[in-house]
């Protein structure tokens, strides 16, 4: 949904472009990390019962969903759950929680 008019549009494209670049690699970033803060709440809500890993695997397919096919997306979720459970056992038997 886009209900912003177009002249506050270009004010608000006009104020981007006039900003440094680190100014707006920096805001960049925060707004990735905010959506990704946004998402992570909305599937904690949905999803009360998901361990942490299957919250990052989650997360990867909200956040990837229109750059792969359904299968390949799933494919690499997949892949990312065995690792992630890999690495945290790795580590509980390192430090022995």
């Amino acid at each position: 949904m886009n209900d912003t008019p177009k002249f506050i549009l270009q004010k608000q494209f006009e104020i981007i472009y006039a900003k440094p670049l680190k100014d707006k690699i920096t805001g960049l970033f925060e707004m990735t990390e905010l959506s990704r803060k946004i998402i992570l709440n909305q599937l904690r809500i949905k999803n009360p019962e998901l361990s942490e890993i299957e919250l990052k695997v989650e997360l990867f397919k909200a956040f990837y969903k229109f750059d792969f096919d359904k299968e390949t997306l799933n494919k690499i979720a997949e892949n990312m759950k065995h690792f992630l459970q890999n690495e945290k056992s790795e580590t509980q038997m390192i430090t022995g929680i």
